[in-house]
């Protein structure tokens, strides 16, 4: 996919769909860094420089897409682009609804059967296959990527005996997933800002 800002007439080369783009960055940046402590914390290896470089780069791949956000001048969509985003909205809380309403049953049932250890890996199954309608919607292609490694990164981390071993695989593998699609979408943000740059320039 990535539309390019050579087609204006696309609602995927809008500004709203560019902010759009970025607030699953955004989104992603924010609870990749959530696994990324949980990862600490249950593999057993928060130290103060763990700490500090997960923090570091939480801080940058949250922080920028906000900063790009923030950079936009303010603009009053049109009706059509109203339209367009109003008709996404009900499928994409719906799939958002799925996959919280399915990641407390699942919780709640490990728990009550005491199968702690499993909790990383269903969620990291249920957030991943929720990617995929996502990627569908929002014409992200990406989002396809980041389903499929997760569920699969996961699934593996099963090969691992129970302990904080496998903890720390699975939350990786969670946070990771997230973190990755994160600087692949600020990446493709930069490089269509600067193309757009170079243009403006001419």
């Amino acid at each position: 996919m990535e539309a390019t800002l050579a087609i204006p007439t696309s609602p995927y080369s809008s500004a709203a769909w560019l902010k759009g783009r970025l607030v699953g960055a955004l989104v992603c940046g924010f609870f990749g860094a959530v696994w990324m402590f949980e990862a600490l914390y249950f593999g057993r290896i928060a130290t103060p420089a763990s700490l500090t470089i997960i923090s570091a780069f939480a801080a940058f791949l949250i922080a920028w897409p906000i900063l790009r956000i923030r950079s936009f001048p303010p603009t009053t969509p049109s009706p059509a682009g109203r339209q367009h985003w109003a008709s996404l909205a009900p499928a994409y809380w719906s799939i958002v609804a799925i996959e919280w309403l399915l990641s407390a049953v699942a919780v709640n049932w490990l728990v009550h059967i005491h199968r702690y250890s499993l909790i990383p890996q269903v969620l990291g199954v249920i957030i991943g296959i929720h990617f995929l309608p996502l990627a569908k919607l929002f014409k992200m292609p990406i989002y396809y990527a980041t389903g499929v490694v997760m569920v699969l990164a996961v699934l593996a981390s099963l090969a691992i005996a129970p302990g904080h071993v496998r903890d720390l695989a699975a939350c990786c593998a969670d946070g990771l997933s997230l973190w990755a699609t994160a600087a692949v979408i600020l990446h493709r943000d930069w490089l269509s800002s600067t193309e757009k740059e170079n243009r403006n320039d001419r």
